[in-house]
This record gives C-alpha cells, sequence and structure tokens, in this order.
C-alpha cells in the first residue's frame, strides 16, 4: 500500500488565541496573531533527537525551540502570497523526495518517533519554507550569480571534493547512542564475545554484508546496511581505512564508542568542482550569510511589534535567565540559526 500524505492546504499561521488547545498542549507563548504551543515545542525536540540520535540536546534546547516557533510565525506574518506559493512548492517537492527515499514504513516509523502526523510534517515544512524564502526579500538581500560567481573565484578550490573512502562498518555500541554514558559492564562484556564471534564468522567465509545489516548499531549507517562515506581526517581510523585495499576487512577496531569492523569498499579521488555545479546551493549560502548578519536586529524588532508574551512560567523564567532583557519587558534577540540552513564556508 502506497503511504501519501495530505496535500490539503498548509496554514501560514497558528491559530489565533486558542489558549485552551486540548489537554497537556497548553500555549505556552503568544504575540498578535499567533500562538505557540506546547506540542510544537516538543515536535521539534524529538525531531532534532531523530536526526542526530548521537547528539545530546543542550540544557537550553527547549528555549530555542520555543524561539525558532516564534520566528517562524513572526516572519510568516508578512509572507506575501506569491512566497506562499512557493514555500508550497518546496514543500510538495520536499515531501516526494522523503517519501521516495524512505518508503512508505520507515516514513511512518520516523513520523511516529516525533510524534507528529503527515499533515503535521506538511505544514512545519511549509511554514519553514516559506519564513525562508519572505524573510530574504523582507531583508532586502539580493545576490546576484555574478556575486556568487565572484565569490567562487576568489576561493579557488574551495569547493573542491577531497578524496572519500566509501566503507561498510559493524558497530556494537557500548555507550548510550554517541553520548559519554557508558552501558552496565555486563553489556559491554557481551558485546565484546559477540564482535569476536562476529569476526570470527567473517574469517570463516560469512557475508560481512549481510552480517552488518543484521548486527550494525551505528544510527549514522544502519539504515544503509552499514555503508558511509568519509574524509581521512573525519574519523579516528580514516588513515587505516585509507592504507587499506578495496574489500579488505579490518580487525576488531576498539575506541569509546564501541566494538567496530570495518569493511573498505572503495577510495573515492578527489574531484574537481566547477562552478556550475554548484552555483545555486553557493548563492543560496551567500543568501544564507546575509540573514545571519541582518536578521538579528530585525527580528528583535518584529518580536516587539508582535507584543510576544511568554505564557509558560518556567520557560519565561528560562528566557528571563538566558537574556535578563526579557524579565524587563524588552524583546529577546532572535537566534536567527535556528531558522537558517547552516551553509558552507571556504576552507582557510
Amino acid at each position: 500500500m502506497t503511504l501519501s500524505v495530505p496535500a490539503t492546504e498548509p496554514t501560514a499561521t497558528a491559530a489565533k488565541f486558542d489558549t485552551a488547545g486540548s489537554p497537556g498542549d497548553s500555549a505556552v507563548a503568544k504575540g498578535n496573531g499567533f500562538v505557540i504551543r506546547r506540542r510544537g515545542i516538543a515536535q521539534l525536540l524529538a525531531t532534532a533527537r531523530a536526526e542526530h540520535p548521537q547528539d545530546q540536546l543542550p540544557p537550553d534546547a527547549e528555549i530555542h525551540a520555543l524561539s525558532q516557533l516564534i520566528e517562524i510565525q513572526l516572519v510568516l506574518q508578512r509572507a506575501t502570497d506569491a512566497e506562499k506559493a512557493k514555500g508550497k512548492e518546496i514543500t510538495d517537492k520536499r515531501i516526494d523526495y522523503i517519501l521516495k527515499t524512505l518508503g512508505p514504513t520507515e516514513f511512518k516509523r520516523r513520523l511516529q518517533l516525533t510524534d507528529m502526523t503527515a499533515n503535521d510534517l506538511r505544514t512545519e515544512l511549509f511554514q519553514e519554507e516559506t519564513a525562508q524564502t519572505s524573510l530574504t526579500r523582507q531583508l532586502g538581500i539580493n545576490v546576484t550569480d555574478a556575486d556568487a560567481k565572484r565569490f567562487f573565484d576568489a576561493h579557488p578550490g574551495a569547493y573542491d571534493q577531497p578524496a572519500m573512502a566509501r566503507a561498510r562498518e559493524l558497530l556494537l555500541l557500548t555507550c548510550v547512542g554517541y553520548s559519554s554514558a557508558s552501558l552496565p559492564q555486563e553489556i559491554i562484556n557481551e558485546k565484546h564475545k559477540l564482535i569476536l564471534d562476529l569476526y570470527k564468522r567473517i574469517q570463516g567465509g560469512e557475508d560481512f554484508a549481510t552480517l552488518a545489516r543484521q548486527y550494525n548499531e551505528d544510527p549514522v549507517s544502519k539504515d544503509t546496511g552499514g555503508v558511509f562515506s568519509f574524509r581521512e581526517n573525519q574519523m579516528e581510523f580514516g588513515d587505516m581505512a585509507f592504507a587499506m585495499k578495496p574489500n579488505q576487512i579490518s580487525g576488531v577496531l576498539t575506541n569509546e564508542d564501541g566494538y567496530r569492523i570495518l569493511q573498505l569498499l572503495e577510495i573515492i579521488p578527489p574531484k574537481k568542482i566547477e562552478y556550475a555545479t554548484i552555483a545555486d546551493k553557493l548563492k543560496n549560502a551567500l543568501i544564507g550569510e546575509e540573514k545571519r548578519k541582518l536578521a538579528p536586529a530585525y527580528v528583535k524588532q518584529l518580536r516587539k511589534e508582535a507584543e510576544v508574551e511568554i505564557l509558560d512560567a518556567k520557560l519565561k523564567a528560562a528566557f528571563a535567565a538566558y537574556d535578563p532583557e526579557v524579565a524587563a519587558g524588552a524583546q529577546k534577540p532572535a537566534d536567527v540559526t535556528n531558522i537558517l540552513p547552516s551553509t558552507p564556508s571556504p576552507k582557510p
């Protein structure tokens, strides 16, 4: 059965001042024309955990999540119909790509991890994409093709692709995710026995790929059957991997993550990148850099005009501690990296 994501028109802004909400989903913040609910924060944090299971969220993650949701609503209120149409177009393409990449079963599983419905996802992506598009216009940013070409020419080689190793791994974690918290010693001992047994089975002729798909616990490569690519200086065993021959299998490797067996599949040679192949990405990157410079003051002013109020006492106190100006009634400057994509920078 094919899973489809509802193609209904997403809501451009949150419901206006419906502070009652459902049980457990109270309003935590509001401004002129919008309200932010607890469930929105929870979904944002759950998405961050699902995307980066090896990382622990910072202590102020909830504050940043709320700030991001407020910022998006503030920018959305000034979006034009054309910008909303563009946001919907981009959202449709992203949804199609996600479905084709993950398949219906995995798509459903990941939605469950974030306590989202398919329509929740569509609305969230629509609001983010529309805000991104509109913010560029609201800030008066105009990066031309000529600007991007001049930047590319001024940084020769900065975007060339270095040599990459493509490898397959079988990792048994001895910690919780990629955190510093170790598993109980008895479990670590069991995994040590298992990795030695798996290594003997591989040496005896069993298929490494089959075993990796069955036993690999690395959250980064688990969905690919253990296959991933990396630069030589990108991982601890990079120098060893680059010295291996194709299809060669390492011994049992041990570090703070756990016990790992590595198979080199190929070394991908370095590649010179021509401007035409990255023109659009580079242009978007330069736009992102301009947003980082201009957005803080602009979003601060939007907060003031919208009379943003934190309704949740705990979060209000956290904001006050995070920025004393909030306690005095001033609006907290936006952390605009929350609503902007990461952008590539030229290598030094």
